[in-house]
């Protein structure tokens, strides 16, 4: 398996394995590889892994996710393989425990943030090498909606809020309002999009900037607020894209700060599908971070972003099976300068 995985970087269709973020791993003496399908091709990724014999050597497949119940199935009529299911939330809190004690550099935010242009942001590498440096903090998990977790300690967490307006908002008004056939498409559409034809800012109310209250003249005073007065065929689908991915970000912003506010702490990681393939989601959550919190409080990302359930499903069933597991994830634990 390993020597298959170092030799190959797509798979099928739509496998890609992300080889910059490999972990060699000495507790397992091996290489943690990263691979990913597009959830909807799953069953053309199931008949590749058993098209390659990958499935040979494979007849327990730790998961998590609402794919773990969809597609078990599927897994076990064409590949023989039986989906070992674990909770989803407490598979990415301990994936993303592991990373954050055992990777000095996986955590990274945006500095000198200019909400207007990508190339402004400078990314600035966050080292949280000790347990102290890390809990408490707010987890914010942006997928089809919106979950808020805050998260005291590895294990240690609750759900205290969330939102409807997320990734599926985004995509379902999308549809409606442009020509994209895919996700991806609307991700990439609103990067050549520009939301001042769309949003009515500050400046365009006042003039200027609103100096009594500390608004710049480019803050966003109304999301769509000149569609009432132009016309539909006068912006592009990708100013629509952009104007609605600023605002569904900005609205997820102010949640995660209000939480963080009301659980007094300044650490807010931000994870989830939609900010994959997305450079300017995470540009405009550390914008909206920044500017709600006067900048007390940071964004924060990760590199490994999209795997913390996968790599938490391999701990879970690692300790079970006594399989390593113990000593990985104690190592893990011992926040440690080291790699994995």
């Amino acid at each position: 398996m390993n020597e298959f995985l170092r030799e190959h970087h797509s798979f099928g269709s739509t496998g890609v394995q992300d080889v910059r973020l490999r972990i060699h791993s000495k507790t397992l003496n091996g290489i943690l590889h990263f691979v990913r399908f597009e959830s909807n091709k799953t069953r053309d990724a199931i008949e590749f892994i058993t098209s390659n014999g990958i499935n040979q050597s494979l007849r327990i497949l730790p998961c998590t996710g609402g794919g773990a119940h969809k597609y078990g199935p599927a897994f076990n009529e064409i590949a023989g393989i039986e989906l070992e299911k674990y909770d989803e939330i407490d598979c990415t809190i301990l994936g993303l425990h592991l990373l954050l004690t055992a990777l000095p550099d996986e955590v990274y935010t945006f500095e000198v943030v200019d909400f207007n242009s990508l190339a402004a942001s400078r990314v600035k590498t966050i080292r949280a090498d000790t347990e102290e440096n890390v809990y408490p903090y707010l987890l914010v998990s942006i997928g089809s909606g919106v979950s808020v977790l805050y998260v005291k300690g590895p294990g240690d967490y609750e759900r205290v809020s969330g939102s409807s307006i997320g990734g599926g908002t985004y995509w379902g008004l999308c549809r409606l309002m442009t020509n994209c056939d895919t996700y991806d498409e609307a991700l990439d559409l609103c990067v050549h999009g520009s939301n001042k034809s769309v949003d009515m800012s500050v400046g365009d109310i006042y003039g200027g900037a609103y100096d009594k209250f500390k608004l710049p003249a480019s803050t966003v005073a109304s999301s769509f607020g000149k569609m009432i007065s132009v016309s539909r065929e006068s912006v592009s689908d990708a100013d629509l894209a952009r104007s609605l991915l600023v605002m569904i970000t900005q609205n997820i912003g102010q949640v995660a700060f209000l939480n963080a506010t009301l659980y007094k702490t300044k650490n807010i990681f931000f994870v989830g599908n939609f900010l994959r393939h997305n450079k300017i989601s995470s540009r405009t959550l550390a914008y909206a971070i920044n500017f709600w919190s006067n900048g007390a409080m940071e964004a924060r990302f990760c590199k490994h972003e999209g795997y913390f359930g996968a790599l938490g499903a391999f701990l879970r069933h690692a300790e079970a099976t006594k399989a390593h597991g113990e000593e990985f994830i104690s190592a893990a634990r011992r926040a440690s300068r080291q790699s994995a």
